[in-house]
């Protein structure tokens, strides 16, 4: 799904095709005349574009495949946007639960820190009343006594006194080590909450990445499918109008074969008048050139170089060309199955494809062009389709073959 933009090259380059094709298609139809060529181009193009639309066809069942493995790919995606979403929820849930936390942490450490800054205060004062009695001694104490009773009092205070102090050494000892732990634990929970604040950065990281890639493939399927739907659609208002230019061509084509149906005679003329001698006859023979067994199709006559050739009967011209075996020739449709060729010219025919002759009228001039061993005409008959002897056509008429009167007919 990465080649959108060879899609769209491919798609266009396609339409310009088509635009190409319709462009001589529809020249043909504003000609004067349609020959079978233009009717069998007509019909290439009308299965090239019939190919396309296949192909087309075949395009878009591939991308609706495609298109279902993008929607499981979608779903596995919005299945993990939605389990993205709950990584976020929770880790901010847990992010929270750390503010709530450390906010508790700093309160426990203010009220240590106030009752370190006491305690100091409450220590600094005894050390200051011991410095300002000076250094006593206990024992001292005890001698000052005037009575037993008095001195056990006195060792009543100095116990009391020792006591105190050691009870603020031992309290102060409790708060920094209660404060050095609310701190470390302080600083645990800030580190935590530090991983948790970039695993959620990460998370909504992967969820705009995976966001944007669900979308991406969306448009890139609808982007495909558009493209596809569009050429499908121009290819088919292109083949409706082929196929219209196909029926108008051959429906153009079937008049001109009427109309030169309707200007035959039933008489035809011979295409050499003057030169009635035959050469080589229709039929099986000896190849004047390869000497290997032949059939002939035609009927060979011989007669100099550049003697015209006229049409044996009006039709409809229905190719006109040169050809390694029949030199430039001719065929000419005069209707009800029935033409007529013309081979061996000097030149190419004088007429064109898909024009209108008349009996007599000139299409040409004798030569020896193609398989030929001198100047002649060689002249068939196509009877829909099949070869026929073209002297049939002349019954009645006298040919000499080989010194030999024959007849035609």
């Amino acid at each position: 799904m990465k080649k959108k933009t060879q899609r769209i090259v491919v798609v266009v380059l396609a339409l310009a095709l088509l635009v190409t094709v319709l462009v001589p298609a529809l020249s043909i139809l504003t000609s004067a005349t349609v020959t079978q060529d233009d009717i069998d181009e007509l019909e290439s193009q009308l299965d090239d574009i019939t190919q396309q639309k296949e192909q087309v066809q075949a395009q878009l069942e591939e991308i609706e495949g495609d298109l279902d493995q993008a929607k499981e790919a979608v779903a596995l995606i919005q299945s993990n946007l939605l389990l993205t979403e709950q990584q976020i929820s929770a880790s901010q849930l847990l992010l929270d639960e750390y503010d709530a936390q450390i906010t508790e942490k700093e309160n426990e450490i203010a009220q240590l820190e106030a009752e370190e800054a006491a305690q100091y205060d409450e220590f600094y004062s005894q050390v200051r009343w011991l410095e300002e009695t000076g250094p006593v001694s206990y024992l001292s104490v005890f001698f000052q006594a005037s009575s037993f009773s008095e001195m056990l009092d006195y060792a009543m205070l100095i116990l009391d006194i020792m006591d105190y102090s050691d009870r603020i050494i031992t309290q102060l000892e409790q708060t920094q080590a209660e404060l050095d732990a609310a701190r470390a634990e302080l600083q645990d929970s800030r580190d935590a909450q530090a991983l948790i604040q970039e695993d959620l950065e990460r998370h909504q990281a992967e969820l705009t990445t995976q966001r944007q890639q669900a979308q991406a493939l969306y448009d890139e399927i609808a982007q495909t499918q558009a493209e596809l739907v569009e050429k499908e659609r121009q290819l088919a208002i292109d083949e409706a109008e082929m196929e219209e230019l196909l029926a108008e061509a051959e429906e153009k084509y079937a008049q001109q074969i009427q109309d030169a149906n309707q200007s035959n005679d039933g008489v035809y003329a011979w295409p050499l008048p003057g030169y009635y001698n035959i050469s080589s006859r229709f039929g099986n023979r000896t190849h004047p050139i390869y000497g290997t067994a032949d059939y002939h199709l035609g009927n060979d006559i011989p007669a100099p170089g550049g003697t015209p050739i006229l049409a044996a009967q009006s039709g409809v011209v229905t190719v006109s060309r040169p050809n390694v075996s029949y030199g430039n020739y001719c065929i000419i449709n005069h209707g009800n199955g029935y033409s007529t060729l013309y081979a061996h010219m000097r030149t190419l025919p004088i007429v064109s494809e898909g024009e209108m002759v008349t009996k007599g009228q000139v299409i040409g001039y004798v030569g020896s062009t193609g398989d030929s061993t001198g100047n002649h005409l060689h002249y068939e008959l196509r009877i829909n389709g099949s070869r026929g002897d073209s002297l049939m056509l002349y019954p009645g008429m006298t040919f000499y073959w080989g010194g030999v009167a024959i007849q035609g007919g």
